[in-house]
């Protein structure tokens, strides 16, 4: 009898313990790599000014910062303690994730990371989709975009009938337009400033069975992937890299 209560206590214990570990968001189990949780859907802020949206789109993760348009797509891996590591399609991280669910930022000025913590203000990541018949002045738009911001001239090329009939077709077409214009805007303003307006006139989108960026004869060539889906599509990041690397 003795035995038995001593267990029937020792059980009450340990149920009470777990149900206030449960309580409190489980972190041992994180700690140890139990869950290895991706970033909360929703919307953050980082060193009190810089906002980002994350929510997650199949096996991917979607982050998109305030004030911008381009959406980011990035893969995951298992880190230590639980956590996750975010990253770009460079390679280069965009996020860790602790076992316990906090987040840091990682960007281009702040190498060392900076803790983000989440807001109510949950808000959509998806941009508003680009008609088929805007697709044409919307590429016409970011070329003088670029003519306007950066004093440079040149043209985006598509089968453009193609693209008309298929809505991630057109999704990818403008994504890597977009795109290309951050990143030609983003090398402008480096040394190579000169051999990227003498190198590149045209930007040309073709579908490929795989995303990737060359640069060759004067042409930026994107290539968009929609069988893979819309993450097939080089970020601004990927192409300012190729186009660093040409020249």
């Amino acid at each position: 009898m003795r035995l038995l209560v001593s267990s029937v206590i020792a059980w009450a214990l340990f149920s009470g313990a777990g149900f206030a570990v449960a309580a409190q968001g489980n972190p041992p189990s994180r700690l140890i790599g139990a869950s290895q949780p991706l970033p909360r859907d929703g919307t953050y802020v980082a060193d009190d000014s810089l906002t980002f949206m994350v929510d997650r789109r199949g096996d991917s993760v979607r982050l998109r910062f305030g004030g911008g348009d381009e959406v980011f797509y990035l893969s995951s891996e298992a880190a230590p303690m639980g956590g996750r590591v975010l990253k770009y399609d460079t390679g280069a991280v965009a996020l860790k994730v602790t076992g316990w669910g906090g987040v840091t930022l990682y960007t281009a000025a702040a190498k060392g990371g900076i803790p983000a913590g989440y807001s109510d203000m949950v808000q959509n990541v998806d941009l508003p989709p680009i008609s088929e018949k805007d697709v044409k002045p919307f590429a016409a738009k970011l070329a003088q975009e670029l003519s306007s911001r950066e004093d440079f001239a040149l043209g985006f090329a598509a089968d453009w009938d193609l693209i008309g009939k298929s809505e991630v077709l057109r999704a990818l077409v403008c994504d890597a337009m977009r795109n290309a214009t951050y990143a030609l805007e983003t090398v402008a303003k480096t040394p190579k400033r000169m051999l990227l307006f003498d190198r590149i006139h045209i930007v040309r989108v073709i579908p490929g069975p795989k995303a990737g960026v060359v640069v060759q004869k004067g042409i930026l060539l994107i290539t968009i992937a929609p069988e893979v889906g819309l993450s097939a599509r080089p970020s601004s990041l990927a192409i300012a890299r190729a186009l660093q690397t040409a020249f």
